[in-house]
């Protein structure tokens, strides 16, 4: 029987530089990160308008996007933290937000 580690309540299911886990994720954040942008606002169930704002204001509206995901998901943080991962690591950021939501 496999184990497999919870967080805790209050904590993000996939760290910020868990990135690497999944490949395919990782390329298309690199190479086409406003595209990758939408898809994770999309994830996270942000409307069509929000996930649009978000792929053509990239890196700059995806500190909200993180903040909104630890909202729904109740994880602690707070917006300073959100918009300076946003700031230095925008891809690692949209990944970790997509996974949330999809694995």
């Amino acid at each position: 029987m496999a184990s497999y580690n919870q967080p805790r309540a209050g904590e993000w299911r996939h760290g910020l530089f868990d990135c690497c886990g999944s490949c395919s994720d990782c390329l298309c954040a690199s190479f086409c990160p406003n595209c990758f942008a939408y898809c994770a606002a999309q994830e996270a169930g942000e409307g069509t308008l929000m996930s649009c704002i978000h792929c053509f204001t990239f890196p700059f509206c995806l500190c909200c996007l993180r903040g909104a995901a630890r909202g729904k998901h109740g994880i602690e943080g707070g917006c300073l933290g959100d918009c300076l991962v946003s700031l230095f690591c925008p891809c690692c950021v949209a990944i970790q937000v997509k996974r949330e939501f999809t694995d």
